[in-house]
């Protein structure tokens, strides 16, 4: 087994969003795939489990507490990594099989590396929280109801459940400080929260318990731009484009909107994640997620690290609460 470390919405080495690649994999447990994300105290990793045929692939994503059926950032750095081991030509289109879908990147050559393109389909807007709940939500996030501008908290989906909670002022002061927050959440649908400051186009999000701050979530962006567009935050461009997509037939005109979302300044590594969201007669028909991806090290593993119960040790919660995301600046190594 092999691995690739690289940075995700960054063109620049020791920025953005730390992530690991696992691939030429023999037969690997689950558990023990968590094992290897634990160990390199990434907020996810993804493992390349099965090529199926030359641009289709199958793969797996762990944070360090529990596998995902789906994450951004792994995919946008899964994109450059498959461009890196199987491209030939400056673009290419990969198509990636997780647990519950089916997702299409689109990868391109760029002067730092490569850049990745996650089409995330159409929107699901699971619910809007009443003012009861709001106030929970917010009380829980350090947050008051004078913050939000009157806007409502609504989860949607784009492949993983994120409760929107807007604001328009004070984004520095939230936190999460409710100890059964996973289960709050879980009441309205929602797998994590994401806090968005709307007049700066700015998130963030954390672990459910509030110990590690993600750097940039590319599984959030999209609901958070979508957020914006149907709130009226938006402005439509390009309005008499026709645009074929993977859910807009060809003769239809679309309308296309873009918009950046910054994340990972309040953890020292600001990070910026690109959306374009396309409209088809006034309804979102996809929503596309890219980013900069930068290589940072090729790593090896040494015997022992792949023998069941050797070289790997899980971490207790209490440990894997006191570690931070870290990076690895050599060009190779044995870990």
């Amino acid at each position: 087994m092999k691995c690739k470390l690289v940075n995700v919405f960054s063109d620049q080495t020791l920025a953005g969003n730390g992530l690991t690649i696992f691939y030429d994999l023999e037969d690997m447990t689950t558990s023990k795939m968590l094992s290897f994300t634990q160990e390199m105290r990434q907020f996810e990793s993804i493992f390349v489990t099965h090529q199926i045929s030359r641009s289709r692939f199958r793969a797996k994503i762990f944070t360090m507490e529990e596998e995902l059926d789906f994450a951004g950032h792994p995919l946008i750095g899964l994109g450059a990594h498959l461009h890196e081991e199987f491209g030939v030509f400056d673009e290419h289109l990969w198509e990636v099989e997780l647990n519950q879908q089916l997702v299409k990147l689109r990868s391109q050559v760029t002067e730092s590396y490569y850049r990745t393109s996650m089409s995330q389909g159409q929107p699901n807007n699971i619910k809007q929280l009443n003012q009861d709940e709001k106030l929970k939500i917010l009380a829980a996030l350090n947050l008051s109801e004078s913050q939000t501008g009157g806007l409502p908290l609504e989860v949607i989906s784009l492949g993983l459940p994120y409760l929107i909670v807007p604001l328009t002022q004070g984004i520095a002061r939230a936190a999460i400080n409710h100890s059964q927050f996973e289960a709050l959440l879980a009441q309205h649908g929602a797998k994590f929260v994401y806090v968005l400051d709307i007049s700066k186009a700015e998130g963030r999000t954390w672990d459910n318990k509030g110990a590690v701050e993600d750097i940039a979530t590319g599984s959030a962006a999209g609901a958070a731009a979508y957020y914006l567009f149907k709130h009226g935050f938006l402005v439509l461009q390009h309005p008499k484009s026709k645009l074929t997509t993977a859910n807009t037939p060809s003769n239809q005109p679309s309308q296309t909107i873009n918009i950046s979302i910054a994340q990972g300044q309040y953890v020292g590594r600001p990070s910026r994640m690109e959306v374009n969201i396309i409209i088809t007669d006034g309804v979102v028909m996809e929503v596309n997620v890219s980013g900069q991806v930068a290589k940072v090290a090729d790593l090896k593993f040494t015997r022992s690290a792949l023998t069941e119960g050797k070289g790997i040790h899980t971490k207790t919660s209490e440990e894997r609460t006191r570690q931070q995301v870290s990076n690895t600046s050599c060009h190779e190594t044995t870990c």
